[in-house]
């Protein structure tokens, strides 16, 4: 219990992949996420970014950016985060606007990441294995 909270404080303090992620939905340039994947990501996003499967890191930078590019974020907001040992799962929620027509859609993306022991002095690195997005 004690090694867990002492992972969750060392954890909330970065909010894992807090800057990446946010200047990345902020900007609507996503090709940083490939640094903090995993070499194979699973997708499962609703509709306006709907895409599933599995793909190379290279591919889920391309699919999401390509899906992104007709919205915009209006607002970012870290909902959770919820992280063991070498397993974390974090939620984001937007208020994506559509470029064209203006409509907002209110969304959740929920980040599973994983990460490896790292060497004595190095701290951990954590990597997207499987991004969930929902609308709300």
């Amino acid at each position: 219990m004690l090694r867990t909270l002492l992972i969750l404080l060392q954890v909330t303090q970065h909010y894992l992949l807090m800057q990446p992620l946010q200047d990345a939905v902020r900007n609507g340039r996503f090709e940083q996420l490939a640094a903090i994947s995993r070499p194979r990501v699973l997708l499962s996003l609703e509709e306006p970014l709907e895409v599933r499967g599995a793909m190379s890191r290279e591919q889920f930078v391309a699919e999401f950016s390509a899906r992104f590019a007709a919205l915009e974020a209006e607002a970012i907001e870290w909902s959770s985060l919820q992280a063991e040992e070498n397993i974390a799962v974090q939620s984001l929620n937007l208020i994506l606007k559509r470029r064209f027509s203006g409509e907002r859609v209110y969304y959740k993306l929920i980040l599973f990441m994983s990460s490896e022991m790292p060497p004595p002095g190095r701290e951990k690195e954590w990597k997207l294995y499987y991004v969930r997005g929902l609308r709300i």
